[in-house]
């Protein structure tokens, strides 16, 4: 995480608003400001999140934040409406003008004048941080094998494998439980939402009652389309006991769309994310890749950046059952998933988040 502030002079009345105002670059014909020139005049840090393509500004007990693309922004946890997109403009962030010196002003106060040249807000993609969530756990063991080999042994055994491998890449991994313990749906989402990670990704086994299905799967967050997403989602949905009201109350409509367009936009890496995975595993072990599907599981309900979840196998298939129990195997797994990652993380960072 990167932040910067600015520093000031002491102006006289309005030279602020008028030194601001001087900064603005014509986009389309709208008036613009790059978020480290509002920054730096507002005397504000800011942080800057590639995958999410999300800038926030913060000072003291406010905080801003921004979409590129989208013509919403968060003011102090409320959305509110933009004259116009937020967009990319010679690698940096910018908002509109009007936005940036009217509405800030009412919130801050009027921006300071000041001497320094800002540096730019680069438009830099990084993969840095991830969350490995080992599925289950504790009193809840998730799918039971015929032979008595539980889900959760199994993810979090493989949780750890993938951790090890991913650090040995330089990525920093964070896990939501390091042993057999539960943890809660808040709990797990909460780790992810507070720990300014790049990705989340959930590891399952799958169970079905037919014992000859078998196969490796990922998921990301979107509706059910076929009977196996549909059947997945319940069973894991099941072992955690809620329901879907205790999500993301919201009190306006205004407020819900802005979070559907976040949900859209971190679908979109998400979707990707699971290809590379899928192609790695289809190619480096023996496991059936039965693809890529959507489904409203709740754990990647809750959590506010790309995110997959994805089923090792069918621990109710009694091949499959006796693989996950070799320790060789569940290294094969992870490999293939860190394999997969790491393909992802250097085409991700290597054209500005596919924007090249």
């Amino acid at each position: 995480m990167l932040f910067t502030a600015g520093c000031a002079t002491v102006p006289r009345k309005g030279a602020g608003r008028e030194a601001l105002s001087s900064q603005t670059v014509k986009i389309v014909g709208k008036d613009y400001l790059p978020v480290t020139v509002v920054a730096m005049y507002y005397q504000m840090k800011w942080d800057w999140d590639p995958i999410a393509r999300r800038v926030e500004l913060i000072k003291g007990g406010d905080l801003l934040a921004f979409y590129v693309g989208m013509e919403y922004a968060v003011v102090n946890r409320r959305p509110e409406k933009l004259s116009s997109p937020v967009v990319f403009y010679e690698g940096a962030v910018a908002i509109p003008a009007d936005f940036a010196i009217d509405r800030i002003t009412k919130i801050l106060g009027p921006p300071q004048a000041t001497a320094r040249h800002p540096s730019q807000l680069m438009q830099k993609y990084a993969f840095r941080k991830v969350v490995i969530d080992a599925g289950h756990g504790g009193m809840d063991p998730g799918a039971i094998g015929k032979s008595g080999l539980k889900e959760k042994d199994v993810t979090l055994d493989i949780a750890r494998r993938l951790k090890e491998e991913l650090r040995d890449s330089g990525i920093d991994v964070v896990l939501t439980r390091d042993r057999d313990k539960f943890v809660s749906l808040s709990g797990r989402t909460q780790i992810a939402n507070d720990n300014d990670v790049d990705f989340f990704i959930s590891i399952h086994a799958n169970a079905n009652r037919s014992r000859s299905v078998r196969g490796f799967e990922v998921y990301y967050l979107s509706n059910a389309v076929d009977d196996t997403a549909r059947a997945a989602e319940a069973a894991e949905n099941s072992f955690l006991k809620i329901d879907d009201s205790s999500f993301y109350v919201r009190s306006t409509d205004l407020e819900a769309t802005v979070w559907d367009l976040v949900y859209t936009e971190n679908r979109e890496e998400s979707i990707e994310l699971g290809k590379y995975i899928s192609r790695s595993v289809d190619s480096g072990t023996s496991l059936n890749c039965r693809g890529i599907k959507g489904a409203r599981f709740y754990v990647l309900k809750g959590v506010q950046m790309p995110a997959v979840l994805i089923e090792v196998g069918y621990i109710s298939n009694p091949t499959e059952e006796q693989c996950f129990k070799s320790a060789s195997y569940r290294q094969a797994v992870a490999s293939a998933i860190a394999k997969g990652i790491l393909n992802y993380k250097k085409v991700y960072e290597s054209t500005d988040g596919f924007t090249r």
